[in-house]
C-alpha cells in the first residue's frame, strides 16, 4: 500500500466508523478526491483543514458514541504521511 492510500485508509475508517451518525457526512468523497488530484499532500492539506473546520459539532457527536474522530487518528495519519518522506 502507497503513503496516499494508507493516509485514506485512516481517513476511511474514521469515515465509516461515524457515517451512521451523521447523515449527509462528505468526508470520503472529499478526501477521495483530495488525494485523486494532488496526492498525498493535498490529502494532508484536506485533513489539516477538516480538523479546524469541522467544529465541534462532529468530534462531540462521534466521541459521544465512542468512534474515532479525526482528532484521534492525527498521529496516526501524520505518522503515515511523514514516515515515507523520510
Amino acid at each position: 500500500m502507497d503513503r496516499g492510500s494508507a493516509m485514506l485508509a485512516v481517513v476511511l475508517e474514521v469515515y465509516e466508523g461515524g457515517k451512521d451518525l451523521l447523515p449527509g457526512w462528505t468526508l470520503k468523497e472529499h478526501a477521495e478526491s483530495a488525494l485523486a488530484k494532488g496526492g498525498a499532500e493535498a490529502l494532508r492539506r484536506f485533513y489539516e483543514a477538516s480538523l479546524a473546520g469541522s467544529g465541534d459539532l462532529v468530534r462531540t457527536t462521534l466521541e459521544r458514541d465512542r468512534r474515532k474522530t479525526l482528532e484521534s487518528e492525527r498521529e496516526r495519519f501524520m505518522s503515515l504521511y511523514l514516515g515515507a518522506a523520510r
